[in-house]
C-alpha cells in the first residue's frame, strides 16, 4: 500500500496532484505547525512578464487543551 500526506494548500502545485494520482490513500494533515514563510498562504503569477505575489491573511487559531 503506497500512502501520500501532505498539509493543505491554498493554490495546490501539479506535484500535489501527481502524488494524489501515485498513491492508494492519501491524507491532508491539517494540524501541523503553521511555517510563516512557506507556500500555504502564497503563490505568484506572472504579469507582463515579471512574477508578481499575492498572499492571503490567515486567522490564527489558539488551541486549548
Amino acid at each position: 500500500m503506497k500512502l501520500g500526506l501532505m498539509q493543505p494548500y491554498f493554490f495546490p502545485y501539479i506535484g500535489y496532484y501527481q502524488l494524489i494520482h501515485a498513491v492508494d490513500t492519501f491524507i491532508i494533515y491539517d494540524t501541523v505547525n503553521y511555517i510563516k514563510t512557506s507556500w500555504i498562504k502564497r503563490n505568484r503569477y506572472l504579469l507582463n512578464g515579471s512574477s508578481k505575489f499575492f498572499t492571503l491573511s490567515i486567522k490564527t487559531q489558539v488551541r486549548t487543551n
